[in-house]
């Protein structure tokens, strides 16, 4: 016997939606290609669609005015410039003024006279707020505690090893914002280029030194 092979279920039949109506072609009007015999329609997209005119309609008249109109803006900005006279700025003699704000060299400080504290000690305590807050990772501080007879910082800890890598630092001012006690700014220099990288490694007794030369700042309105 042969088995019997079970019947599949119809589905109820849907309604179909109704499809769109694609869009005939148009046949153009008889021009020098139909005259020499071949079939050129034109594709039109159908009536409801808009068709938006991102340009300015073509002509020649249009572009030849727009071509003169920008290449007559373009040499106001040259002729503007024309009667000045090129300004040479005679360096290194003569250097760049910077603004206040400016972010160069760093500073360590020390405390002076009349801050309440002992002259002459170091305001950095080695508490490496600083190093934490680089983004560049350029900060290196090792700190050692205070004693009696050696006395270095203000507080219980002061910074034994203070080294900045200038060649990775971004000059963001992060450690200069995180210090809690004012120890390290950043000043106006910005002569720091050098012909070997491990000269670019301040340390601390560089960094509290007062740099050899000031770089102007630009005045107000400037």
């Amino acid at each position: 016997m042969t088995p019997e092979t079970p019947e599949t279920p119809q589905l109820p039949a849907t309604p179909e939606s109704p499809q769109p109506t694609p869009a005939q072609p148009v046949a153009s009007a008889p021009g020098p290609a139909s005259a020499s015999g071949l079939n050129v329609t034109s594709w039109s997209p159908g009536e409801d669609v808009i068709v938006v005119q991102r340009t300015p309609a073509p002509g020649a008249a249009r572009g030849t005015w727009r071509t003169f109109r920008e290449t007559v803006r373009g040499l106001m900005t040259t002729f503007g410039r024309f009667t000045e006279k090129p300004v040479t700025v005679q360096y290194p003699e003569e250097k760049t003024p910077v603004y206040p704000r400016f972010r160069g060299r760093h500073k360590l400080h020390r405390f002076e006279d009349g801050d309440g504290v002992g002259s002459g000690l170091e305001k950095c305590v080695g508490c490496s707020l600083c190093a934490a807050a680089c983004p560049a990772d350029c900060i290196r501080v090792v700190a050692a505690e205070n004693t009696p007879e050696n006395r270095v910082s203000a507080g219980e800890r002061y910074a034994a090893v203070y080294e900045i890598n200038l060649s990775r630092c971004i000059f963001c001012g992060y450690c200069e914002i995180a210090c809690p006690f004012d120890a390290i700014t950043m000043g106006h220099d910005y002569e720091l280029s050098d012909y070997d990288r491990s000269d670019l490694i301040f340390t601390k007794e560089m960094l509290l030194a007062e740099p050899l030369e000031r770089t102007p700042l630009r005045n107000e309105g400037e």
